[in-house]
């Protein structure tokens, strides 16, 4: 006798899968690593650049979300339901 097994229903939230936390994900880890790396070496200037990037990323990713690149808020979804 054989089983048959139903795949589970996707889950309603995409987990980040989305432009907004792209872009917040790859500028973050990219001025981590250019803050690390000055930090390592004692470049003020190299250290200064990567906390910029990882302020301007986080800026450019809250804007995206609000322009509808990123996920859905959950009051949003439960509003829609």
């Amino acid at each position: 006798m054989s089983k048959t097994y139903a795949v589970p229903p996707a889950s309603p939230l995409n987990h980040g899968k989305t432009p907004a936390a792209w872009v917040m994900t790859v500028g973050v880890v990219a001025g981590a690593i250019v803050a690390a790396v000055g930090f390592t070496f004692s470049i003020l200037a190299l250290l200064i650049v990567g906390i910029v990037v990882i302020v301007l990323t986080v800026i450019l990713s809250a804007v995206l979300r609000v322009m509808g690149f990123g996920q859905k808020a959950r009051r949003a979804e439960a509003a829609g339901r």
